[in-house]
């Protein structure tokens, strides 16, 4: 598990801090300020707790993986058994409308993070919006996709089906 995410944020949220006492501080004084009450005085008000909701969602990654009976979203509630940190990970699993549109889904959907994507589509978003880069990184590369043609004994090549009708799966698949 890369723990870069985690340090990058703890790094940031020290950096914060002092800023955010700073203007809590300032904010108090203002608030006095037409009072002649001392320094000592001052009231200082503990800033809330966090929630019980916001600390869950903290570490809570969306990971898109498409239909329920695709490979993708398998390998997606796969990956969240593994990585599953009880209160510093959470990988949830998104069902979608497919891998196909899981870019889409990581581009547009609130609280999807990250995406199981085929690279066939991620080339043609960079043929279809070159500024597409920009926008999302390509991290590895999981697995590769086999297409098995099962076909009736009299069809011995592809020119054979060309005009017949033909299924490759559902709707939203990485087959269709």
């Amino acid at each position: 598990m890369n723990k870069a995410p985690r340090s990058l944020s703890l790094l940031l949220l020290a950096g914060l801090l002092p800023v955010a006492m700073l203007l809590q501080t300032a904010c108090l004084e203002a608030q006095t300020a037409g009072n002649t009450r001392t320094d000592a005085q001052l009231v200082r008000r503990p800033l809330p707790p966090e929630s019980e909701k916001d600390r869950m969602n903290a570490w809570t990654v969306g990971l898109a993986g498409g239909l329920l009976e695709g490979a993708p979203i398998r390998l997606a509630a796969e990956m969240a058994r593994v990585v599953d940190d009880g209160a510093n990970l959470h990988l949830l699993p998104i069902v979608t409308r497919g891998a196909t549109d899981n870019l889409n889904a990581l581009l547009y959907l609130r609280g999807v993070d990250t995406a199981i994507i085929n690279s066939d589509a991620l080339d043609e978003y960079k043929v279809q919006a070159p500024q597409i880069r920009s926008r999302i990184t390509y991290l590895l590369n999981l697995f590769p996709s086999e297409l098995h043609i099962f076909v009736r004994p009299e069809i011995t090549s592809l020119k054979d089906l060309a005009g017949k009708k033909v299924n490759f799966n559902t709707l939203g698949t990485a087959a269709a």
